[in-house]
């Protein structure tokens, strides 16, 4: 279908691997999808200490996008003060997944540990957006309904040794209860489309909440069971949801192919009314408004981050980078390396 909208702002985009082609790579299938910025999301948490490099290169490369930078766990960080550098440099937010479970199983850090309190503060008192990616989808705990794909990923949790999903809940519950000022996106719709009211329930009692409708696709399903229902809380929630895809570099042909379903598939059932197939599936399209469209695709996202991407601090990025080069206690691979020191080339030549 595509969308009738020219001014999207893709809120949730990742970059793995291949150095600043990947970066290039990514904005060029952001560009061919019709986005006019989107928003890097760092995941150092799982394991590259060269994801905010990738942030970093991205605003000096095309200033128009945002990026939310992410915490590094190689040794006892200061989360607080990573915060604060970070946002010098002029990462636009911050980004947490180290509660999917099989992150959450590796590092072993609640989203509710002390550790987290300063860093907490210090987001609630700035007004810094969080995006949290917490938990993951309900099936993924139950061997007969998780699909063969996710099994196969390693994403299977019901073997005794991942945390519940209901401790995830809870501790993020608590986070909510204990900073209520706090400017949090949580990402994939908190993995609660097959329990409406529920949404409905925490977004009365944390009003600062704000929901990414990012695919997991099983999302998009558990919608068309109750469509009518689910329009009504997007028409309610109106300015509090976000607009993103999981975009990446993508080169596998099967993977791209799978990308392009998916991002049509999401604006489709916003914009259109009745079916919408995709793959051997199909939802039921809600057709909101374009007046609350133009608020999921891009103002309550701009909302968000003040209006516009922090510009980027070259000479402070410059120092951050060659930190990290030299940080013995940080031990950057040589991958890691071989991309960080191409950032700062591309910084130090971008000044000459």
């Amino acid at each position: 279908m595509g969308s009738r909208f020219n001014n999207i702002i893709d809120g949730h985009v990742h970059i793995f691997g291949h150095g600043l082609e990947g970066v290039k790579d990514m904005l060029a299938y952001e560009k061919k999808q019709g986005y006019t910025a989107c928003n890097f999301l760092s995941c150092e948490c799982m394991g590259d200490a060269a994801q905010n490099a990738l942030g970093i290169y991205l605003k000096a490369l095309a200033p128009e996008n945002f990026a939310f930078g992410g915490l590094t766990y190689r040794y006892d960080c200061d989360f607080a003060r990573e915060l604060e550098e970070l946002r010098e440099i002029g990462f636009d937010g911050m980004k947490m997944v180290e509660n999917k479970p099989t992150l959450r199983k590796e590092l072993g850090v609640p989203s509710n540990d002390p550790r987290y309190d300063r860093f907490y503060e210090k987001l609630q008192e700035a007004q810094i957006p969080l995006v949290a990616h917490v938990a993951d989808p309900e099936e993924c705990w139950d061997r007969a309904l998780i699909p063969d794909w996710a099994y196969d990923a390693g994403y299977f949790y019901g073997d005794g040794t991942y945390v519940a999903k209901e401790t995830l809940y809870a501790e993020m519950e608590d986070v909510l209860c204990r900073f209520p000022g706090l400017k949090v996106i949580l990402a994939h719709l908190f993995f609660m489309s097959a329990d409406l009211e529920r949404l409905t329930d925490l977004m009365e009692r944390h009003p600062n909440v704000c929901l990414d409708i990012v695919s997991g696709t099983e999302m998009y399903w558990n919608f068309g069971k109750r469509s009518q229902e689910w329009r009504e809380f997007f028409m309610r929630y109106q300015d509090r949801i976000i607009y993103g895809t999981d975009n990446m570099n993508l080169y596998d042909a099967e993977e791209i192919q799978n990308a392009d379903i998916t991002n049509d598939l999401q604006q489709s059932f916003l914009e259109s009314s009745g079916t919408v197939f995709a793959w051997d599936k199909q939802t039921t399209g809600i057709a909101l408004p374009q007046d609350v469209l133009q608020k999921i695709y891009r103002g309550n996202f701009l909302g968000m981050v003040g209006g516009a991407p922090r510009p980027l601090n070259t000479k402070t990025a410059i120092r951050y980078l060659r930190a990290r080069l030299s940080n013995e206690k940080l031990a950057v691979t040589q991958e890691e390396r071989k991309v960080i020191e191409d950032v700062l080339a591309f910084l130090t030549e971008e000044q000459e």
